[in-house]
């Protein structure tokens, strides 16, 4: 996943993933995703991507679309009834704006959803599911991986946050990943971090000093800086 070498991020070919789709499930909805605000994520130091597993009966076939509305139009959207969305959005802050020391969290909070227009979001499974996410991700993954690994590297993100993803991810998607510190592995000099979903009922705030404490571990125990 060389960012030196990938494509640009408007590259990725949704088209030929949703043939490739398809072809197997005729009567399937793809389900593109990926950067929520080109414009944003552009102007944005920390480029940060978030990988999830499969919508939640979604009709519709743009989320990278129906979360940038949200944000920008639709304060009363059905996406901000559940915790995702606004606990990805804190991470996305904390993680953009890390220093030396872990954002507080109440900013994090007040600022969640220009931090979100700015992150790129995209699910293994490109059509949507129930409530409870099944085998058929792992199944997904494990036939479109080479698209996953293609639409990843188009992004070409600075950190890369899985939402519950990270077995799915190091078993079908990226093998070669490698632990770094606790919670975050390395890939290519990009660390993923090993969250737990971001719709998971534990304390919102819990949630978030562990993806920026697990952060804040790896880049000092490697000294490393994000590059911008």
């Amino acid at each position: 996943m060389d960012r030196m070498t990938s494509p640009t991020c408007l590259e990725f070919d949704h088209e030929a993933f949703r043939q490739a789709l398809l072809q197997d499930e005729p009567n399937a909805t793809y389900i593109e995703d990926g950067i929520i605000s080109p414009e944003d994520w552009h102007s944005c130091q920390v480029k940060v991507l978030f990988v999830l597993k499969e919508t939640n009966d979604y009709s519709g076939s743009n989320l990278a679309g129906l979360i940038h509305d949200a944000i920008v139009s639709r304060p009363k959207s059905k996406l901000w009834r559940r915790p995702t969305f606004h606990n990805v959005g804190r991470w996305a802050y904390g993680l953009q704006h890390f220093a030396e020391n872990v954002p507080e969290y109440e900013v994090a909070h007040r600022n969640r959803k220009s931090a979100l227009l700015s992150s790129a979001f995209i699910n293994l499974k490109k059509t949507t599911g129930g409530r409870r996410a099944t085998d058929k991700v792992r199944a997904f993954a494990q036939q479109h991986h080479l698209f996953l690994r293609e639409q990843i590297a188009a992004i070409a993100p600075d950190v890369l946050v899985m939402g519950g993803t990270y077995d799915i991810i190091k078993a079908f998607v990226f093998p070669e990943l490698e632990k770094a510190s606790s919670r975050v592995h390395l890939l290519d000099g990009v660390p993923f971090i090993n969250a737990f979903h971001p719709a998971c009922t534990v304390v919102r705030r819990a949630l978030y000093e562990q993806v920026l404490k697990s952060y804040r571990l790896y880049r000092q125990k490697d000294d490393v800086a994000v590059e911008r």
